[in-house]
């Protein structure tokens, strides 16, 4: 009996997907529920992100001024921002799963690569690959001028003419055709967004296309892109460079007076993993995240719309059952990412009105500590 192409592709598939909903799915969704349940119950401010207007029509401050972490990663309610929501990782991969199987009862006779074709034309449709180059482009043109506007003193001619070349040089690599991650046809039904240098005149960021369905709000893929381009000029990217700059060891020397980097990992150089690297996508992703929210802020009618933009910005940082060990090992805690990192930026403590006493003032520039 001859069988099809796909056969033991779709085994895995299959198996995956019964595993995902009947397992992880099932469980996140029966937390969820009770979750709710207890939220309509509990008035404790400190979970909830939906924020009042004065009688005279000012804001009060966000609950996020007193603590970005546990608003954004204990309150587990999903938020909707005038933008979109973010989902859970495993949601979009449920939904990328089933998409899948369903091609496959559809089209039975059909070849892996047919069915990939189709899944692609499903997942990556014209608008979702219109906003991706948007939002691409958008944080181009902000990270080159954010790193044309630093003084001579802080990156001099050559350290510029560098940081720009590789910043250009990225390119956003979004199927159809599905050819183009033939080598890793499983990135359609991951969450995963990552940045690869293939050669010196060659930078790719890649989207899976579960993270096209779980993260649909314009702020989180601002700063999910934006990190992944980070990694284009971070430090671990720049070893081989002879890159030398007063503007990165300000940030150097300032993230380990803050704490979030230690001496043996600034010493280590990359050699055991990127965590040098993580942290410095981070702080840029920050850096263009708070600007698409300054540049929005004009839009937003209420606190409460700053603030869940602010949330889903930033929300699949949060601990996630997906997350690997070695993840875990190259990344900072998802605490420093979201509470000292993104949420100590005074820019974004400014839109959220946070009073002077929350106001973080120590914060990493390439100038230095502010």
């Amino acid at each position: 009996m001859h069988l099809p192409k796909y056969t033991a592709r779709v085994s895995i598939v299959l198996a995956s997907l019964v595993v995902i909903s009947s397992v992880i799915y099932q469980r996140y969704s029966q937390w969820e529920h009770q979750r709710n349940i207890q939220n309509s119950a509990d008035k404790t401010e400190d979970f909830n992100p939906v924020l009042d207007s004065k009688s005279d029509g000012s804001w009060e401050s966000s609950p996020l001024c007193r603590g970005f972490y546990k608003v954004i990663c204990q309150g587990k309610e999903i938020v909707t921002d005038p933008t979109g929501i973010v989902q859970p990782d495993v949601r979009g991969e449920v939904e990328a799963l089933r998409l899948y199987e369903m091609i496959l009862h559809e089209h039975p006779s059909w070849t892996n690569e047919q069915v990939d074709e189709e899944l692609v034309k499903r997942i990556y449709t014209p608008k979702r690959k219109r906003m991706l180059e948007e939002i691409f482009q958008w944080i181009q043109v902000r990270m080159i001028r954010l790193i044309r506007k630093q003084s001579s003193s802080i990156f001099s001619a050559e350290a510029k003419k560098l940081l720009v070349s590789r910043i250009e040089n990225i390119r956003l690599e979004i199927p159809p055709p599905a050819q183009l991650y033939a080598n890793e046809p499983d990135l359609f039904t991951k969450n995963d967004v990552y940045y690869e240098s293939i050669s010196a005149e060659r930078r790719i960021i890649r989207v899976g296309g579960a993270y096209l369905l779980s993260a649909k709000s314009w702020f989180n893929r601002v700063f999910t892109i934006a990190h992944e381009m980070s990694h284009s000029i971070d430090p671990c990217e720049l070893v081989n460079e002879k890159f030398s700059s007063v503007g990165y060891q300000n940030l150097l020397n300032c993230f380990q007076e803050l704490n979030l980097l230690k001496a043996e990992q600034v010493k280590d150089r990359c050699v055991k993993n990127h965590f040098l690297g993580e942290l410095f996508a981070d702080w840029l992703a920050t850096q263009i995240a708070v600007q698409a929210l300054e540049v929005y802020s004009s839009r937003f009618k209420t606190l409460d719309e700053i603030s869940n933009s602010v949330i889903n910005s930033v929300k699949d940082l949060c601990h996630q059952e997906s997350w690997l060990t070695q993840e875990v090992e190259s990344h900072p805690p998802p605490k420093d990412r979201i509470e000292k990192i993104f949420g100590s930026h005074p820019g974004l403590q400014s839109l959220l009105s946070c009073p002077g006493e929350h106001k973080t003032i120590r914060y990493c520039t390439f100038e230095g500590k502010k």
